[in-house]
């Protein structure tokens, strides 16, 4: 299992076949994205439909942020030749605003820093997230209107 220090936490790499930590990312990803969904004002967010079946099935790597012994944060993503598709980015309410979004982050972009880019898509009325990889060197790149009305924003980060 692959481990990194943080500011105060621990990066791992999660076994998300593993029913127990399955269903830990599973409430981590319910307890997350019922804030965007609020934020946004779509209370059916995919993430929001999940089982731990679908997680474990997902076929993403994950790596989740320790804290206290207590998962508080996590990432998941897929490598396709040279592009990565940063897939969730979750952080427990009791824990936002503690630098561990951006830690997730950073690791990312320092394990995969041979990609030549880092995508990621976000609700376009999610000002923090927004924010938050704008910070990190992602560019607004499109908008899309989806089916249900909402707008997402896909943002990339160019490592190359």
């Amino acid at each position: 299992m692959m481990k990194q220090k943080g500011k105060e936490g621990m990066i791992q790499e999660i076994d998300i076949e593993a029913d127990e930590w399955a269903e830990a990312v599973l409430l981590l990803q319910f307890r997350s994205y019922a804030v965007e969904a609020r934020l946004i004002g779509f209370l059916d967010l995919p993430p929001l439909q999940d089982t731990v079946a679908t997680l474990q099935q997902c076929g993403e790597r994950f790596f989740g942020y320790m804290k206290r012994e207590q998962l508080a944060g996590a990432i998941s993503y897929e490598r396709i030749e040279k592009t990565v598709q940063i897939c969730r980015l979750m952080v427990d309410p009791d824990f936002f605003r503690q630098g561990i979004a951006s830690a997730l982050i950073e690791f990312v972009c320092h394990k995969e820093q041979n990609a030549s880019e880092i995508i990621v898509t976000t609700g376009s009325t999610n000002m923090p997230a927004l924010r938050l990889y704008q910070r990190h060197g992602f560019h607004e790149v499109e908008q899309m209107r989806m089916p249900e009305g909402i707008f997402l924003t896909k943002l990339v980060k160019r490592l190359a």
